[in-house]
């Protein structure tokens, strides 16, 4: 069936409907399944719970507005936990055939949630519990189409133990001075294919991860597809990890455009999973230093092997390669294993890197964040943020190159291919440039 929402007559506009349009989706369930349509106008909601065969279609000029109350995400409780977030504006759990689609818009009301001034490192503080805006747990055959969510207060979209998704023409356009806005969230999902849509937040732009949670949600992410894409990102604009708890493998990324970010792509290994067959092609990038507090150094690709927890064997990544990438960088591109041979069969082909002095003091870093603190060396987020190595002057896990920056640097490495390269760089070099713009160790 298909049902168009109606609201009581004289019904205030600033007042919640999270009552009337559950009561909606329950009458199109209890007829068999099919399409609410919610037509132009602003609706205020908490928690919306979805169940299987529906779709939620936005009319241009349909938003629906989240509520700046916590409690009012007590129906949207979720298996998962993000940060401190275990709450969440659109819910499914174990449903199927679930669409999102229409020219409406969801905002995330994110103001409500975070202070109104910027601290020293240009961030708004948030409050510690914020729900998420799309949350979809053990789903199978996801459709999100043509929605746009911005001012999102929490990870945006967050898919966790899905199967069959397909999201094209999306639009998450969230504010660069909000953490931990990621727009797009694939944790231990399979087929997964996103196109044709855009991404922008202060966090990650599109990141694929396996988190800890509990059993029923454990597993790999696979089979994962993007084409067609722009990201933008004070972070990576798309990043695979540092959650990897489980494996991470078959990802293809093409034809995608990366601007005004910070890591334009990075591969991070952080607890224990292996991640390999990872290919990508006909990309460009824009990568610029973001404040210090933001991982990254202005580098186009970034893959990084490291130990979280002394306790859980280092994870491995491997069979990666990057073809017909192009574009511009104040950072290098960074290969970084402490394991040896952590990182293993890399080909770098077709690149073409236009690195960029810019007189910002972090250039001539590499930043290898998280963990890196000793104080809290199995940390996430903040723990390895902001706090400084005394002996540096900056923050845990940031060095300098070794001898100046390189164009490519690779530690660590085993069976690292180069072949088709063209890198262009300041003349004269810079003072804390290396001489050579491709150094192995």
């Amino acid at each position: 069936m298909q049902r168009t929402l109606t609201l009581p007559k004289g019904h205030p506009a600033s007042s919640p409907v999270t009552g009337i349009i559950q009561q909606a989706i329950d009458e199109v369930n209890n007829a068999g399944g099919g399409t609410l349509v919610l037509p132009p106008g602003q609706y205020l909601t908490g928690a919306l719970v979805l169940p299987s065969n529906f779709c939620l279609h936005f009319e241009p000029g349909a938003a629906l507005v989240a509520s700046s109350q916590y409690e009012d995400y007590l129906a949207g409780e979720t298996l998962s936990v993000a940060e401190q977030s275990n709450r969440a504006l659109i819910y499914a759990r174990n449903q199927h055939n679930i669409s999102l689609t229409g020219q409406g818009r969801i905002d995330g009301n994110a103001d409500a949630w975070f202070s109104a001034t910027k601290d020293a490192m240009g961030y708004r503080m948030p409050a510690q519990e914020r729900p998420r805006i799309i949350v979809f747990e053990g789903c199978n055959n996801v459709r999100l189409q043509s929605v746009r969510v911005h001012n999102a207060p929490m990870w945006t979209v967050h898919l966790v133990a899905c199967e069959q998704v397909f999201i094209s023409q999306m639009v998450v356009d969230n504010d660069m001075t909000m953490a931990n806005t990621d727009a797009l969230d694939i944790d231990s999902c399979r087929y997964v294919h996103i196109s044709d849509s855009h991404f922008s937040a202060a966090d990650d732009g599109i990141c694929l991860k396996t988190t800890r949670k509990p059993a029923p949600l454990a597993g790999p992410t696979q089979h994962v597809t993007i084409s067609g894409c722009t990201l933008r990102s004070a972070s990576s604009a798309f990043k695979i990890g540092t959650e990897t708890v489980d494996d991470i493998e078959d990802i293809v990324m093409t034809g995608c455009t990366i601007y005004d970010s910070n890591r334009g792509i990075g591969i991070i290994s952080r607890d224990g999973g292996a991640l390999r067959r990872l290919r990508f092609s006909d990309i460009t990038f824009n990568c610029h230093h973001a404040n210090p507090c933001h991982w990254g150094r202005a580098d186009p690709v970034f893959i990084s092997c490291r130990t979280r927890d002394p306790k859980v064997p280092p994870g491995t990544i491997s069979q990666v390669s990057f073809n017909g990438i192009s574009g511009t960088a104040e950072g290098a591109i960074n290969l970084h294993s402490e394991h040896p041979a952590g990182i293993a069969w890399v080909r770098l082909s077709q690149v073409q890197l236009c690195q960029v002095a810019c007189g910002d003091p972090q250039q001539g870093s590499y930043d290898i964040r998280p963990p890196c603190n000793p104080e809290r060396p199995t940390g996430t987020g903040l723990d390895n943020a902001f706090l400084i190595n005394p002996a540096s002057g900056e923050p845990w896990g940031v060095e300098r190159y070794p001898g100046g920056m390189p164009a490519i640097y690779a530690t660590g490495v085993l069976h690292l291919a180069l072949d088709n390269l063209s890198i262009e760089r300041p003349h004269p070099l810079p003072a804390g440039w290396h001489p050579q713009a491709v150094i192995q160790s």
